[in-house]
């Protein structure tokens, strides 16, 4: 059992590895990177919260494109979040493509109809 958590723990978070290749090659080849390596689950932490933490650094790196494909795969990854759909709303938002984000919004809420932040956020994009 011991070697089965030291194994979990040394793996490589998949957040660290895009973002080396986002910045040394751009969006589209880390999105072809986590299409090869997606089927490594022993080597790569793919977490969730790895895409949630690269797409939210690359928003305050004002990279509203590349912020939108990571929350892509995040949804992609998991359906089933309300955290991806809301995360990918809020890309749309920031980036100014209002549809997209209270697309998005909404089906946060639908996965999670108590996601306060979605329906603050979905308030504000109705009132603009």
């Amino acid at each position: 059992m011991l070697a089965r958590v030291e194994a979990v723990a040394n793996r490589e978070p998949i957040g660290d590895v895009l973002f080396k290749t986002i910045q040394e090659k751009g969006v589209d080849a880390a999105i072809k990177q986590y299409r090869e390596l997606k089927s490594n689950q022993a080597a790569y932490d793919f977490d969730e919260n790895e895409f949630i933490v690269l797409g939210y650094g690359l928003l305050h790196m004002k990279k509203f494109r590349e912020a939108i494909e990571i929350f892509k795969l995040s949804v992609e990854a998991y359906p089933q979040s309300y955290n991806a759909y809301d995360s990918l709303g809020e890309a749309y938002m920031d980036n100014g493509d209002k549809e997209l984000a209270i697309k998005n919004d909404q089906k946060s809420l639908e996965l999670n109809p108590g996601n306060a932040n979605g329906v603050e956020k979905l308030r504000e994009l109705r009132a603009q």
